[in-house]
């Protein structure tokens, strides 16, 4: 018999492919999690992965239960949250995760705007590193998220608060220091950090994996999850750099960090998101009121538009 949680190991080994990243991401241990995908391959009657030196992939079974895996997923969530919803109509609770990364200095602000405006909806908030954040949204631990994208445009939905530069980041003893503007190809060159517990999506945006022409970059060092652990890193061991959206260079300890230009690396997006199919009055009207802060204290014409509504914004400054 398939069950719910046969299908949410399989789309995570489908999607990390690789059973180590996988468990983590679940909080299960490998073996568990090989057992388990092994039980859903007999209840299905057919090998769902192949299992190689370059780890798993899908097999034509496989590929044919993707789809089908995800909608169920996120179906019997939905459900499940609605009923909640209706349980909670008179007090509705509503999970925000945000990252010290997401949103900059507009985090404060937008939260404190939407406890205002949403006085009849109790408001609980976490802080999370990007890769959490991403997986709150997507396993229905979080109902909203100020992060970063990328995200998954088959799973999430987002509003644009505003775009900036992506910079390398490295430390002060790193030869690069002295620099203000560095080029693209040197910096493909150097060892960056192990990103720990983010979706390959994510890992593969910020370590430019996306200019290397097929190869992957060469990452160091322990397994590392927000912009402090990275900036320790750093400082720890200088040969390394990372990449960083401009917001987090007044963040501490990153004075101690040195920020350049890469020019020829796209700007990244501060988001609101929420899941593809939460179209709650209180998740619409949390998207609308982050906007509306963005506007007001940026100055710019904001991405504002209905839950799923994708734009760009103006880029700008937020460094503060």
């Amino acid at each position: 018999m398939v069950e719910l949680r046969h299908l949410r190991y399989f789309l995570a080994v489908a999607e990390e492919l690789s059973f180590t990243r996988a468990a983590a991401l679940l909080h299960v241990s490998q073996p568990t999690l090989s057992q388990q995908i092994k039980a859903l391959e007999k209840s299905v009657g057919a090998p769902l992965f192949l299992r190689g030196p370059g780890g798993p992939h899908l097999t034509p079974a496989g590929d044919a239960l993707l789809e089908p895996a995800r909608r169920a997923v996120v179906e019997v969530t939905d459900g499940v949250r609605a009923v909640r919803d209706t349980v909670n109509a008179r007090s509705g609770t509503l999970r925000v995760g945000f990252s010290l990364g997401g949103a900059g200095r507009l985090t404060p602000s937008i939260l404190d705007a939407c406890r205002r405006a949403l006085p009849e909806v109790r408001l609980v908030f976490r802080e999370f590193p990007v890769g959490a954040l991403y997986h709150g949204l997507t396993e229905d631990r979080l109902d909203v998220a100020l992060t970063r994208l990328p995200l998954d445009a088959e799973r999430h939905v987002w509003t644009v608060l505003f775009e900036e530069p992506r910079l390398l980041a490295v430390a002060e003893a790193n030869p690069l220091a002295d620099a203000t503007v560095v080029d693209l190809e040197e910096v493909l060159t150097l060892p960056m950090p192990t990103l720990d517990e983010v979706p390959t999506q994510i890992s593969d945006y910020w370590l430019l994996n996306d200019h290397r022409n097929g190869e992957r970059a060469d990452v160091q060092g322990s397994p590392v999850s927000s912009p402090a652990e990275i900036a320790h890193l750093l400082m720890h061991d200088p040969a390394v750099v990372s990449i960083a959206p401009q917001t987090v260079r007044h963040m501490p300890p990153m004075p101690w960090l040195r920020f350049l230009e890469l020019p020829g690396v796209a700007v990244n997006s501060a988001v609101v998101a929420s899941r593809q199919n939460d179209r709650r009055a209180s998740v619409v009207a949390f998207h609308q009121v982050a906007a509306a802060v963005a506007r007001r204290l940026l100055a710019v014409p904001a991405a504002v538009g209905p839950v799923g509504t994708r734009k760009t914004a103006v880029a700008v400054s937020c460094g503060g």
